[in-house]
């Protein structure tokens, strides 16, 4: 008996639960992989303001996440401390790994509290600032100002995706961890356009069979059409349209109106209303209104 507590028993224990670990990586790996495109709900683009809510990591991907993690943590350890014990103290190897068990898995559960401590947070954006917004009243919300934003910083192979600001104190990043890599870039280049022309830009927004983002697509559906009516009345009217045009000349930088000047001179007149356009953020007519008058 006392042979095989020492030999086959944790033999067997160690090979089944290195299996069943094993198996919980391939199953957490898959639901990662499935869920890390999706978000909590659906992102919001509205007229005053925008909201990007994170990943959609479900509490049973966090679950199997845990479990996997945290069981390497307890069974590395303990089959390590059985291995040392049976060199040292023979048939009594089982002390010093149930000891190690019993301190891992106290560690194991301080760990398992975390990830489910803080609610999930989401990025707000408006003509001010930005907001890392929790739900959890333990945490502040973290604020930054959209005059102080200065570029997107991509995400690495080390270090996820980080919006960044000028601060007091030289460059203040705020992490994106928590969203998905499209939304964190889309987020970078929405507050760069709020910044460059003081609007909210008119967004996109895909409708779906759910309900909420089917409130979401008829707000966007009134907002893209109030958005019309005023550039049409801002078109009609000449002497405010002209100084229009011309606050939004003031915006563009000298090097890139030497872009568009020179794509007009070699008669690439379409690819210089493209350019302005994107650069700009204004409509077609606007866009193309400025190279007809400027740049030609």
């Amino acid at each position: 008996m006392s042979n095989f507590v020492n030999g086959a028993l944790p033999y067997y224990a160690a090979t089944a639960l290195s299996a069943f670990f094993f198996v919980m990586l391939i199953v957490t790996g898959s639901m990662f992989a499935r869920q890390k495109n999706s978000t909590t709900k659906p992102n919001e683009y509205l007229s005053d303001r925008l909201v990007f809510y994170p990943c959609g990591y479900t509490k049973k991907l966090k679950v199997n996440a845990l479990i996997t993690f945290t069981g390497f943590l307890v069974i590395l350890p303990t089959a390590i401390a059985y291995g040392i014990g049976w060199a040292l103290l023979d048939d009594k190897a089982w002390i010093p790994a149930a000891v190690t068990f019993a301190v891992f898995f106290f560690i194991l559960i301080i760990i398992a509290r975390k990830p489910f401590r803080h609610k999930e947070s989401c990025l707000v954006i408006d003509l001010q600032k930005v907001t890392v917004r929790y739900t959890d009243d333990e945490l502040e919300d973290k604020v930054f100002y959209v005059a102080n934003y200065d570029h997107f910083r991509g995400a690495t192979k080390y270090v996820a995706p980080c919006l960044v600001f000028n601060g007091y104190e030289g460059e203040e990043e705020l992490s994106l961890h928590f969203l998905r890599l499209n939304d964190a870039a889309a987020a970078g280049q929405m507050i760069e356009f709020i910044k460059r022309n003081g609007r909210m830009p008119v967004v996109q927004q895909v409708s779906s069979k759910q309900e909420a983002q089917q409130r979401i697509a008829e707000q966007h559906k009134s907002d893209a059409a109030a958005f019309a009516r005023a550039q049409q009345e801002l078109t009609d009217d000449g002497p405010r349209y002209k100084a229009y045009l011309e606050g939004v000349l003031s915006k563009i930088p000298e090097d890139r109106k030497e872009r568009f000047a020179l794509l007009v001179k070699q008669d690439q007149k379409l690819q210089a209303i493209k350019e302005c356009r994107e650069f700009t953020g204004e409509g077609l007519k606007i866009a193309k209104d400025l190279i007809e008058r400027y740049f030609e």
